[in-house]
């Protein structure tokens, strides 16, 4: 299925509202029994959780995120063309205090500055 609708900056063109029709089935078809999925429009950015309904309004209002077109957020599997160019990540930070954070960051402004905070 292609997936040129979601440049189309014709939120009215039929294109447009077919393909927020065979988003919302995959989405439905790949999540049985959900009843919030995350909203890809540009407002929610696929962080914000919706109902189904109120996914295809948004995508209507605001417009799909342009560059998603591989929907792995919803179910799609990527396939080994994909994958194969995805970069691999062999050094992981290790997770740090975010007040040791700010104190490197305050030490690194102001070096000659006392470190006791007490």
């Amino acid at each position: 299925m292609s997936r040129r609708w979601i440049q189309n900056p014709n939120r009215c063109a039929d294109e447009y509202l077919d393909g927020i029709e065979d988003f919302i089935e995959f989405a439905r078809r790949h999540n049985p029994g959900a009843t919030r999925i995350r909203c890809p429009c540009r407002r929610c950015n696929n962080t914000l959780w919706e109902t189904i309904e109120n996914v295809g309004f948004h995508l209507v209002r605001n417009g799909m995120i342009e560059t998603y077109s591989i929907w792995n957020l919803h179910g799609e599997q990527l396939d080994n063309a994909s994958s194969s160019n995805a970069t691999r990540v062999d050094n992981i930070e290790p997770i740090v205090d975010p007040n040791e954070q700010v104190m490197d960051i305050i030490n690194d402004a102001f070096p000659f500055a006392s470190t006791n905070i007490n």
